[in-house]
């Protein structure tokens, strides 16, 4: 996921107790700190700012910021994102395939070079790449995390070496949850107990994005389901990640989204809650939870039902702690946090919107969406 303001808070009453940033700016880092320290509030580590080329991905979203313009610089960028607070590195391998514009990317040999470095310090590499392809590329440089299933089928060559590797998933799913259904809404507000707990203004704020241009067709989010399907198969580590806030996600309540979709591409409940808890703890070095057990964090959730049963019980929220101490499951709701949040979210909305704008003036009118096709 990515930090907004109050996101610790958010993400604690839907019983989610660290989170794992992968690319926030170093005042946003600093300020949410301060929630860790809070009684009931999550905990969370960070990779700070991420190593992109200049103009790369994600520019739009968090310009201005530091960038990498050849192995060189490596060192250099991995120490100044420790001192910020880093306790993983993030690369961002995207040549805007995926995307109406071509945009520029780091070259791999700076890619190897900041996984030296990182590694040096004692650091895993957690690298975006949306492409089979880029995920071979990036791999073959030795990063330890891949940030996303790649939307295009995964050849079984690939399949093959990305198991061999070792290297570890984020299945990101929930990025579908930004496209609305048959009934013209975003999947997160047909969940009742989730609904409940979202409250109006994130309600109204999702209600918005379902109205927002989306391309046509849409993207074919059965693709990445079988590329989960077949990493699970051949042994591939996954972890659970749902990259909110975009469109249609929430901090917090889309794990339990995550969850489901997991299940839905042929995991069972117990190995989708596993990939939520104890194998990202053990992907990320966090030794002291992800499990149940003497000398662990009472980082603890209480469900009504039995999600190793039926996945969608983890919504039955009825208490959560956060080191033993109880999380306030109605303390975000219309609260500073939540109008701080969402606030953050609209503007870095807008300056995504502006720079779209410049590049592609042919974009569609704001307010102008396609209905999409029923499947």
């Amino acid at each position: 996921m990515h930090l907004l303001p109050g996101s610790l808070r958010q993400a604690a009453t839907f019983g989610v107790t660290t989170l794992i940033d992968q690319f926030s700016k170093p005042d946003l880092v600093a300020s949410e700190a301060t929630f860790r320290a809070q009684p009931g509030d999550a905990d969370f580590r960070t990779s700070s700012i991420g190593a992109t080329a200049p103009g790369g991905h994600p520019t739009m979203a968090y310009s201005p910021f530091p960038f990498l313009e050849g192995p060189s610089g490596a060192a250099q960028f991995v120490a100044e994102r420790v001192s910020e607070g880093a306790t993983h590195i993030k690369v961002l391998y995207e040549d805007g395939s995926t995307s109406p514009h071509a945009t520029p990317a780091l070259n791999l040999a700076t890619i190897r070079s900041l996984v030296r470095a990182a590694h040096e310090a004692n650091l895993i590499v957690v690298a975006h790449a949306t492409t089979s392809n880029a995920a071979i590329d990036v791999v073959r440089c030795g990063v330890d995390v891949l940030a996303h299933a790649p939307f295009d089928e995964i050849a079984p060559v690939q399949l093959c070496e990305i198991a061999r590797s070792g290297v570890k998933v984020i299945t990101t799913m929930s990025i579908a949850d930004g496209f609305p259904g048959a009934d013209r809404k975003l999947p997160i507000l047909g969940h009742p107990e989730l609904a409940r707990r979202i409250g109006a203004a994130w309600t109204k704020v999702i209600e918005q994005q379902s109205q927002r241009w989306l391309p046509d067709p849409v993207p074919d989010f059965s693709i990445i389901a079988v590329n989960v399907r077949n990493l699970q198969a051949a042994g591939v580590s996954l972890l659970a990640g749902t990259d909110a806030p975009n469109p249609g996600t929430i901090h917090g309540a889309s794990m339990h989204r995550e969850l489901q979709h997991l299940v839905s591409a042929g995991l069972t409940c117990s190995e989708a809650l596993t990939a939520a808890t104890g194998s990202t703890a053990e992907a990320f070095n966090l030794h002291d939870r992800g499990t149940i057990a003497v000398g662990q964090r009472a980082d603890l959730l209480l469900a009504t039902g039995d999600p190793t049963a039926q996945i969608t019980d983890t919504q039955n929220i009825r208490h959560a702690w956060v080191q033993g101490h109880p999380v306030n499951l109605d303390g975000y709701v219309s609260s500073d946090d939540e109008a701080s949040g969402i606030a953050s979210l609209h503007a870095t909305t807008a300056k995504i919107m502006t720079a779209i704008s410049k590049l592609w003036p042919e974009f569609p009118a704001s307010g102008t969406r396609h209905t999409p096709s029923t499947e």
